[in-house]
């Protein structure tokens, strides 16, 4: 741990102990004694000129000394140890003044700091004994008095010091605390506007940018039919909860999958499925017709919760799946970024869904060869698809016990439903223009 400031953090100790080891020296002096008055006149001036010279010498020292602090601190143990040594100051006085010393270096810096200042006390201590006159123990009340009340003080005031300063470290604890409840409930609101994959990938590298990567993708792209027909028949608030509760189910269903919804554009959803990077082709396209079979009856679910609750709603789907390679990474400066997917199977599906019929799903060639042993899928046909020119598509077969929706003549669309307010061949209501570029 780096020290911080140890020199001002300690003055007001250094000062009042030195000027209390003055007074013992005069004591002393006064007391009747055969030390040398000139020793302890000497050991006074010491103690009344000591601050003022670590002042001065701090002062030319730099603005963050650090370790600077840290061996002026181990000097000054040795200095004080040699100097009362020499003194032959009496043992309570002496035991108080080293004590002092020793306890402050503990409090300042743990045991690192508390082993070099006993070591330099025991050197300081052994050359003031060496230089020292004559040594003579005698002592009187009055600064045994003086020394035990110095002892006292120093102990008072370095618990009130430990005091403040655990009660500094609770306060800033309980800051944290709710900073990182603060934190912590951000991250999960942000996490749902990102996809799964996203979010770990920035778990693992917090600073580093997503890079452009290529990757086979089964990408799905599925549209509400008729809208905006829907909008205008509903108002604003009712309309808002029943296109999130739309939205909410589909992404369970994705994810029920393994697939993974990268966008959400206005009422159409663009699931990707293999973005793991080591699934299975065949297992990735398989499981996006699973997907998409799974619609009708997700919406049949979704229909019957919104008539029990008056609201005569049956919405339609069309979707459109296509495989292949996809670019995945960041997009944007530096002020603004997103996470998104650019390739030709992007535009593609999108480009197929809004060929289909209401309620049905058209697949490329590709994502047919892959999903062909999985599911039963109608035979190819010729389709001229804008920006891709003729190509052969398929169609899901209906399943066992399932109406083919293709043939769509036998089924006739809930009154109320947008559905039945929009011709088959139409365009779906949202446009996905900046998928299309």
């Amino acid at each position: 741990m780096r020290i911080r400031h140890l020199y001002q953090r300690t003055r007001l100790f250094r000062r009042a102990g030195f000027f209390l080891m003055g007074g013992l020296c005069l004591l002393l002096a006064l007391a009747d004694t055969e030390r040398s008055l000139w020793q302890l006149l000497l050991g006074g001036g010491f103690c009344a000129a000591w601050p003022w010279i670590t002042d001065a010498i701090h002062t030319a020292a730099p603005r963050d000394p650090g370790a600077f602090d840290l061996g002026f601190y181990v000097l000054e143990c040795a200095l004080v140890a040699l100097v009362f040594t020499w003194l032959s100051l009496p043992p309570v006085p002496g035991f108080a003044a080293l004590l002092c010393l020793l306890a402050g270096a503990a409090a300042l810096a743990g045991p690192r700091l508390l082993l070099a200042g006993a070591l330099a006390v025991a050197l300081g201590g052994a050359v003031g004994a060496r230089l020292a006159p004559e040594l003579d123990t005698a002592s009187a009340p009055a600064v045994d008095f003086l020394a035990m009340v110095l002892v006292l003080g120093f102990t008072l005031a370095l618990a009130h010091m430990s005091f403040r300063q655990a009660q500094r470290l609770d306060r800033h604890r309980q800051e944290l605390a709710v900073r990182s409840a603060e934190l912590q409930r951000l991250n999960e609101r942000m996490q749902r506007y990102l996809p799964p994959s996203l979010c770990e990938r920035l778990a693992r590298a917090p600073e580093a940018l997503c890079r452009w990567e290529r990757r086979w993708l089964t990408v799905v792209f599925v549209d509400l039919v008729g809208f905006t027909e829907l909008a205008e028949r509903i108002q604003a608030e009712p309309l808002a909860r029943l296109l999130d509760e739309y939205l909410t189910a589909m992404i369970r269903a994705a994810e029920g999958r393994g697939g993974e919804v990268s966008k959400l554009l206005g009422d159409g959803v663009l699931v990707v499925f293999g973005n793991s990077g080591d699934a299975d082709r065949h297992q990735c396209a398989a499981a996006a017709v699973s997907f998409c079979r799974d619609l009708p009856a997700l919406l049949a679910r979704l229909g019957r919760v919104w008539r029990g609750r008056g609201e005569p709603v049956a919405l339609q789907t069309r979707a459109g799946v296509a495989s292949g390679f996809c670019t995945l990474g960041d997009r944007g400066g530096a002020g603004r970024l997103d996470f998104t997917l650019v390739g030709s199977p992007v535009n593609l599906a999108s480009r197929l869904q809004a060929n289909a019929r209401v309620g049905g799903v058209l697949l490329d060639a590709a994502s047919a060869a892959l999903a062909e042993g999985a599911h039963h899928l109608a035979p190819a046909r010729r389709l001229t698809v804008k920006g891709f020119g003729d190509m052969m598509v398929h169609s899901l077969a209906p399943a066992a016990g399932q109406v083919d929706r293709d043939a769509a003549s036998a089924i006739v669309p809930d009154p109320a439903s947008p559905s039945a307010l929009t011709p088959a061949s139409a365009p779906p209501a949202f446009c996905s223009k900046s998928l299309l570029k």
